[in-house]
């Protein structure tokens, strides 16, 4: 007999709809490979870990908005160069970001996202160590499967 589908509402935990499959970055990298990690995995938020705690989020935005200059180099190349040599990650990065613990809901997620206009909350445990991501998409996700 297939599996009963599943019912989500606010009071859904978020361990049921965070993704587990995660790209993230450790502190110490360089901006380039962040870069080259958001385009490679098509992802726009990397959790940053100091060996598996969560020590911030750096955004595409965040990227982006400290490289003007990025957009007059011409090879892929160069951009790396030009992100490694004048961008570290923990000066672009948002530190201490607004995270869920797997219990907390899909409704304070939602609530969290709307009130701090932002894209994705790191879920963590109780050692602060990442143990997924809640995005956008993976609302709209299960915004989609609530209007089946």
């Amino acid at each position: 007999m297939p599996a009963a589908p599943r019912r989500l509402t606010r009071a859904t935990p978020v361990r049921e709809i965070m993704n587990r499959s995660l790209i993230t970055i450790q502190l110490k990298e360089k901006a380039g490979l962040a870069d080259q990690l958001m385009r490679n995995y098509a992802v726009h938020h990397l959790p940053v870990l100091e060996g598996k705690v969560l020590r911030g989020i750096l955004t595409q935005r965040d990227l982006y908005k400290n490289m003007l200059s990025y957009f007059f180099i011409e090879s892929d190349r160069e951009q790396q160069d030009f992100l490694d040599e004048f961008l570290d990650i923990p000066s672009i990065m948002t530190e201490d970001p607004i995270t869920l613990e797997p219990e907390q809901t899909l409704g304070e997620a939602l609530d969290l996202m709307l009130a701090n206009r932002i894209g994705s909350l790191p879920v963590v445990d109780e050692r602060n160590e990442l143990v997924g991501i809640v995005t956008e998409f993976d609302l709209l996700r299960a915004l989609a499967e609530l209007l089946e």
